[in-house]
């Protein structure tokens, strides 16, 4: 018996699909999905969950989002910004505002999109070149104020050691017309930030015990200039005495009233030697003054001067 070999293709295709049948089912198009309102899967996304997608089951809270939310405030952000929050209230200077006053977007960056400087607010959102007087020559305000949230505070950067005369001119100009040791330093050697004062003992040892070095500068030695000593009218005796030490223990151990007198009150300048006629005048006769014309032939040292014994 001849077998057809198209019949049996035909036969196995057949047998083929009713197995098909037999193990997966199946529904005509359109009918039952639309009447039970089964959701409509496209090809080859597989069939609907009919159980639980998740591990756990969480409740619904909706009304936790019926209202919307309130800005937050500075303390709130500091809860996870605690570094910015500090260095605001300690050198925030005129930045101490509300985060919003600069940010305008908050918790959108994303390291795929690579947006950082999308994000971050720029100094030009509120600082126009006519308002900032030296933008003509620091053109980068990061290159000194390194960090916006301690505006006040910044650090000696290259930027600023090679720029300092261009807004204190006065001190280069006194380091060079009035040469001393000073003179050979950069300013970054006492000044460590911007705004530092340094205080005299960073370098210099007291003139005496207890000396407090806010005199250096105050009482004697002008810092850009420190050989041009000068002082005030209220200058302590003692500071004198620290480099003047003989006449200094001759004049503490007088008797008369010149030891109650101040040096500066006397020596208004440093290396003016006073007339005794400055304060005195001619106590004498016109004849004693013309025969004696210089006090200290009898009234000897005048930080000593002979009185009458009691």
């Amino acid at each position: 018996m001849k077998c057809d070999r198209s019949g049996l293709s035909g036969l196995a295709t057949v047998a083929a699909l009713v197995a098909m049948v037999a193990l997966f089912g199946w529904t005509p198009a359109g009918a039952g999905s639309e009447k039970s309102g089964a959701v409509k899967v496209p090809a080859g996304m597989g069939t609907p969950a009919s159980g639980p997608v998740a591990t756990v089951t969480i409740e619904k809270q909706p009304e936790l989002f019926a209202a919307d939310p309130t800005p937050l405030t500075v303390t709130q952000c500091g809860q996870c910004h605690p570094s910015a929050f500090q260095d605001i209230k300690k050198d925030g200077g005129r930045h101490t505002f509300t985060c919003q006053g600069c940010h305008k977007s908050f918790h959108s960056f994303n390291p795929r999109k690579n947006n950082w400087d999308q994000i971050m607010p720029k100094c030009a959102d509120c600082h126009s070149t006519p308002s900032v007087p030296h933008v003509q020559v620091f053109t980068q305000c990061s290159e000194c104020h390194t960090n916006p949230h301690s505006i006040v505070r910044m650090p000696m950067t290259k930027k600023l050691q090679d720029s300092c005369a261009v807004c204190h001119a006065g001190p280069p100009a006194e380091l060079k017309q009035f040469p001393s040791k000073h003179a050979s330093l950069a300013c970054s050697a006492c000044h460590t930030g911007h705004g530092v004062i340094p205080s005299c003992n960073m370098c210099h040892k007291p003139h005496y015990e207890g000396q407090e070095f806010k005199t250096c500068a105050s009482e004697c030695h002008p810092v850009h200039k420190p050989k041009q000593i000068n002082y005030s009218k209220e200058v302590g005796a003692r500071t004198c005495g620290a480099c003047h030490d003989k006449v200094y223990a001759v004049w503490t151990g007088t008797p008369s009233r010149h030891g109650k007198v101040n040096c500066a009150a006397c020596h208004s300048k440093h290396g003016y030697i006073p007339q005794c006629g400055d304060c005195h005048g001619l106590p004498h006769t016109k004849q004693l003054h013309d025969r004696f014309p210089k006090c200290l032939t009898c009234h000897q040292d005048a930080h000593n001067p002979p009185v009458r014994q009691r």
